[in-house]
Order: C-alpha cells, then structure tokens, then sequence
C-alpha cells in the first residue's frame, strides 16, 4: 500500500487488525515493530480514517473497499497539491535568470539521450510541463500516451499524426481513440516515417536519425531548429487527412478476473511476496502479471496503473 502513502509497517498493522477485529492496540503483535512505534502507527491510521477506535480500546478496521477509496483520494489531492506547486515553480526561471551573469554558463541547447528510459522520463517530464500545445508525430502514438492523455485533462491542446496501419492494429487504435476521445486532433496518412514532439512551440524531441527513432534521441531548446521541426510538423499536419470516426466512444474491456484480483492486491500489500503468496503462485509470475497488467492499461508503472484503472472504475 505505499503507492497510496502507507509505510510498510503501516499497512501491515491495517492488515493485522482487518484479521483480528476488535483486538486492542496494546495487544498488537506485529514482527519488528517496538509498542510505540505500533501506537503512533494505529494514531495515524486513526487520523487517516482507516483505523476506529471503541470505548473499550478495541481497534476496528475499517472495510478494505472503503479504506482503498479513502487513501486514493487523499493521494490523489496530494498529487494535485504537487502539480500545483511546480506549475509555480516555473515563476523561478525568470528569476534565476535574472541573477544569471552573461557568460556565466554554456547554453546548453541541444543534449543527446541514449538510454530508452531516459528517453522516456524526459517526455513523460515535458508532457507535464507543457501549458499550450503538444505536437506530436508518431506511427503509432505509443510515447508517452498515458502523460498525453493527463495533459489533455489539464486542457493542454494536443495535434497528433499517426500512420494510417496505425487504425488496423489492436492497441494502437485503442491508444488513438482515447486520445481523440479526450480532445485530441488527430491527423492520419498512409506512409509516416518522422517521429517528433515538440511542447509549446520552444523544445522538441527528435531522433537523431530522422528515418529511425530507435537511434539516439535529441532534444533540442535551439529556437532556428525547433521552428524547422514545427514547419515540418505543419506540412505533415497540412496533407493529413482528419477521420472523424475516432471519437466514438469504446467503452473500456471489463477487467478480469485475475487482473482485479491482482490489482487488489497491488494496492493493499507492500510486498510482492505477500501478493504471490495470496494468490498461490511464485513471486516470478506473480510480478510477470503486474507487467502484463501494466501492458494492458499502458501504463509506465504501479502508481500509474492504479490511477487508470480508478478512472475506468476497476477500482
């Protein structure tokens, strides 16, 4: 439970008193836990609603259901608590600037990235930056989706091409719908070969192979260039032809069986070894379907998992 903002010990105490209703604190047992640490532990379950106490001193825990919506809405009021103070945060630059002497540092407007997964965080990281407009040119819309579809709720303006094979497969056009679905222009031709995000027209993300986005990626503050990369956008964006189709509504697949349970199960246990022990299969497969799971939701991790599947009503 610590994506939802439990400490381990925590959710296991949680856990200790869902088994032994009715119990008092001070008979706890919990493996590692000294009697004050278990005291200020039930105090902040308390405060957190998780956790009633009776007159008599027996500690009740509150339903498993209620106690998951409960920590979820608190986080996500923590998460938009964040937001909010980054979105202010970006006041600094102009001072920082300010206090900048010329010459001070080498500006640095074009850097390299090699590895996928910081590829990857840095999109993530300026999809959530972005104010106005997102462009985006990618056959399958598969980069950063899950962080475009959040932009998109913040009424950030997103234009995306996508390569017309890109409406024949599975989850390429459900990845496209749901875009769309949520605001998205969306712009299809026949043959797509450049790859390109650029956020509110100052940076851009490009291969450094133009024919080949599994090469090196750069991204690149050089104002000349990131007018090149949105001129290019533009005659892409001009000669794409614009289905309307792809608003429809697809109602989300119910989840199974075994992904509600596994999603339970990720939000109520700290461990994976507690989770696979649950479910009566090995750590190895437990953890192979969290990855199937996250697949599923496109997802980049848990915390995102659980998220999505809140917003579909999986949870």
């Amino acid at each position: 439970m610590s994506i939802l903002g439990l400490s381990a010990q925590e959710g296991d105490l949680y856990q200790y008193f869902l088994h032994h209703p009715g119990e008092a604190a001070a008979q706890a047992e919990i493996g590692g836990m000294s009697r004050s640490a278990v005291d200020e532990a039930v105090e902040r379950l308390c405060q957190l609603g998780l956790l009633e106490v009776a007159e008599g001193n027996e500690v009740f825990a509150i339903a498993p259901e209620a106690a998951i919506d409960r920590l979820t809405d608190l986080r996500l009021q923590q998460l938009h608590q964040e937001l909010r103070g980054i979105t202010r945060s970006r006041r600094l630059v102009g001072e920082l600037r300010a206090a900048q002497e010329p010459g001070a540092f080498p500006a640095h407007t074009i850097e390299r990235l090699r590895d996928p997964v910081a590829v990857r965080e840095r999109v993530d990281r300026l999809t959530l930056l972005a104010r106005r407009e997102i462009l985006s040119v990618q056959p399958y819309a598969d980069q950063g989706h899950p962080a475009l579809l959040r932009a998109l709720r913040r009424g950030v303006r997103v234009r995306t091409v996508v390569a017309g094979e890109a409406l024949r497969e599975g989850p390429a056009l459900s990845r496209i719908r749901s875009l769309a679905q949520h605001g998205a222009v969306v712009g299809v031709v026949d043959r797509l070969d450049e790859h390109m995000l650029v956020y509110d027209g100052r940076i851009a993300v490009v291969p450094e192979d133009a024919g080949d986005a599994s090469h090196d990626v750069l991204v690149v503050q050089e104002g000349g260039v990131v007018k090149s990369v949105c001129a290019l956008f533009d005659r892409i964006w001009d000669g794409a032809r614009k289905p309307a189709d792809l608003e429809r509504p697809v109602a989300p697949s119910a989840p199974t069986e075994g992904e509600r349970q596994i999603l339970t199960l990720m939000c109520q246990v700290s461990k994976d070894e507690i989770g696979a022990r649950a479910m009566g299969v090995s750590v190895r497969t437990y953890r192979r379907r969290i990855a199937d799971l996250l697949t599923a939701l496109d997802a980049g991790n848990r915390a995102q998992a659980a998220l999505i599947a809140r917003e579909r009503g999986w949870i």
